[in-house]
């Protein structure tokens, strides 16, 4: 059976306000692949990018700061982000009460613009105006 390497990502001043069912599972993002929740232990899995975690005893530090970064961009813990949170919950009590605030994101950039190019259902289809200049709409 292969082992198992934990990492443990402190939520600094976000410690008030995170829940991590909250972030995961606001929005659909967390059902696609590669994510897998599973809601009887509250767990998210997801393969590493950086490296296979599984069937080794050491991770080097590089490589745990490096997922440590990942998971942090997916569950919007820093303090800009805490900011950005804080501030959209004292606009929106009704949010705050619900624990709205934090948008799950991939753990890397082009990831969620790929995401949002698919979500969006749009078609890139080349029109000429009057004069036979082609536009992209």
């Amino acid at each position: 059976m292969g082992s198992c390497h934990l990492l443990h990502l402190p939520l600094g001043e976000c410690i008030t306000t995170f829940n991590l069912e909250d972030a995961v599972c606001n929005h659909d993002f967390f059902m696609m692949a590669p994510n897998s929740w599973i809601p009887s232990t509250k767990t998210l899995h997801r393969p590493s990018i950086l490296i296979q975690v599984h069937d080794i005893q050491n991770v080097s530090l590089g490589d745990e700061k490096a997922i440590l970064k990942q998971m942090g961009r997916m569950l919007m813990i820093s303090e800009g982000d805490e900011s950005y949170v804080r501030e959209f919950q004292n606009m929106h009590l009704e949010a705050k009460k619900k624990g709205f605030g934090r948008l799950f994101h991939s753990s890397r950039l082009f990831e969620d613009v790929v995401k949002s190019i698919l979500l969006c259902n749009c078609k890139i289809i080349p029109k000429t105006d009057y004069n036979g200049h082609i536009f992209l709409f």
